[in-house]
């Protein structure tokens, strides 16, 4: 069953769940463009597989800005 999610939650696209350095991480598509660092997302709320969570880091191969779409790893923690 579906989570349901405030108005200010974000709805990213989920590639597949996976690990990494021992943490659940996902892969997503980035919902805007922003700087490399990605903290405009640290923090909020996102339905992901529809669960309900919080991003608490981003992760990516490269460095630079993100364009919106782009894929990135975020690990999240149910809320």
């Amino acid at each position: 069953m579906e989570s349901p999610a405030p108005p200010t939650a974000l709805q990213l696209e989920c590639f597949y769940a996976y690990g990494y350095r021992g943490r659940a991480m996902f892969a997503v598509r980035a919902p805007f463009a922003m700087d490399g660092a990605a903290q405009e997302l640290i923090g909020k709320k996102a339905l992901i597989d529809g669960v309900l969570r919080e991003i608490v880091a981003v992760s990516r191969q490269i460095s630079g800005p993100i364009a919106k779409g782009e894929p990135i790893g975020v690990e999240a923690r149910a809320c």
